[in-house]
């Protein structure tokens, strides 16, 4: 029976801790470590009858016994509990963003340096089936060598992150780091080359800025109720949402001042091969504008592929061909969560490396803080760790 133990139960981390039952691989979460245990436990989930909780993070790892962590706290604390962990040296399972600032990261890259346990980062992009049969078509060489990359991540449900605690850019750092994360490491993995150099710009052009929208501002109590349409009056009655108007909605106010997160965001890439990569992020499109994805251009011959589309579309430039490629299942995150869950369990279990390992979480996250850089400085950065 593996032993997990939990450091910040959120909804995220608590959905993937009994996603690792559907392998019937038997464990059982033993131990979490949260400051709202209380909470949690007058919830009397089933799932975790025989849990123990605590406190904190140093309370848990003193007293149970363990055969790996997951972390699920808010992004501003996964660096310094995953560097709890790390003296410990048992296999984890740890929340993107890995950090949210230069000095988080070198703290977490000097903390897991020579780590002799398994980690998992939760991308769950890049070990989705529809990113891995792309990356088997890119190594069969049918295009060639990747030359340019157009990434593009048009979130259909952009609103959660000026809605709800994902405001707070104290607590999550911005959308470079909450959104990109997850596309600039698949992008990373399909070009098969390390990120050199990069530009960025990012803007706030729809949401946040109203001076007469307090930040603490609740839609329940706006005076344009019925007026607004990101109300949950007009969600319900404009965008047939729902059965109902929720009144009880903790939905806040998305256009409140001082909430700093950009809603559009763009950045190019050279790797160092010298191939080149633009990614362009918004986060509010909607209903059937979503796509996520990207093209991959060779020289003999072209990728496209979208998650939302579910399909991969490959064009032969050296003959009149086009194929279709369609997966088939509907799966939490594109299918890539079932995959991180194998990958943790195995690391429990066997011992075995994941395919999301410490080193992607970091490439991504340093990426994605450059490309912040870059985005508020407006100059060219290098991809490196700040000395």
């Amino acid at each position: 029976m593996l032993r997990v133990g939990i450091i910040g139960y959120g909804g995220r981390v608590s959905g993937m801790a009994k996603r690792l039952g559907q392998y019937s691989i038997p464990y059982r979460v033993v131990a979490i470590a949260d400051p709202r245990w209380e909470e949690i436990r007058s919830k009397e989930d089933p799932f975790l009858d025989g849990t123990r909780f605590f406190d904190s993070a140093d309370e848990m790892l003193a007293q149970s016994e363990l055969d790996g962590v997951m972390i699920g706290t808010r992004c501003r604390l996964h660096t310094e509990m995953a560097t709890k962990v790390a003296p410990h040296k048992l296999p984890l399972f740890l929340e993107k963003p890995v950090a949210i600032t230069f000095d988080q990261l070198k703290q977490l890259a000097d903390a897991f340096r020579d780590y002799p346990a398994p980690t998992v980062i939760s991308f769950p992009l890049r070990v989705s089936p529809l990113c891995q049969m792309v990356k088997d078509i890119i190594d069969s060489g049918v295009i060639g060598t990747p030359e340019h990359l157009i990434g593009f991540n048009d979130v259909p449900y952009g609103e959660h992150y000026f809605a709800r605690w994902y405001r707070d850019y104290a607590e999550m750092g911005g959308l470079w780091l909450q959104k990109a994360t997850h596309d600039l490491d698949y992008i990373h993995f399909l070009m098969g080359q390390r990120p050199k150099t990069l530009c960025a710009m990012k803007a706030q052009r729809v949401y946040g800025g109203r001076e007469d929208k307090p930040f603490d501002l609740k839609c329940v109590d706006c005076d344009e109720w019925e007026t607004c349409p990101e109300s949950p009056y007009n969600l319900f009655y404009q965008r047939y949402q729902g059965s109902e108007v929720d009144t009880d909605s903790p939905r806040m106010c998305l256009f409140s001042k001082d909430i700093k997160n950009e809603d559009i965001s763009n950045c190019i890439i050279e790797y160092e091969n010298g191939a080149q990569c633009s990614y362009t992020q918004n986060v509010f499109a909607r209903h059937g504008s979503a796509r996520r994805g990207a093209r991959i251009y060779g020289y003999k011959g072209t990728i496209h592929f979208d998650w939302y589309e579910n399909a991969i579309h490959l064009y032969k430039h050296q003959s009149p061909v086009e194929e279709t490629i369609k997966p088939t299942g509907d799966m939490s995150h594109f299918g890539g969560d079932r995959e991180l869950s194998l990958d943790f369990l195995r690391a429990m279990r066997d011992g075995t490396q994941s395919r999301t390992p410490i080193e992607t979480g970091i490439m991504s996250a340093l990426t994605c803080l450059w490309a912040r850089e870059s985005s508020e400085t407006h100059r060219y950065c290098d991809v490196v760790m700040p000395q």
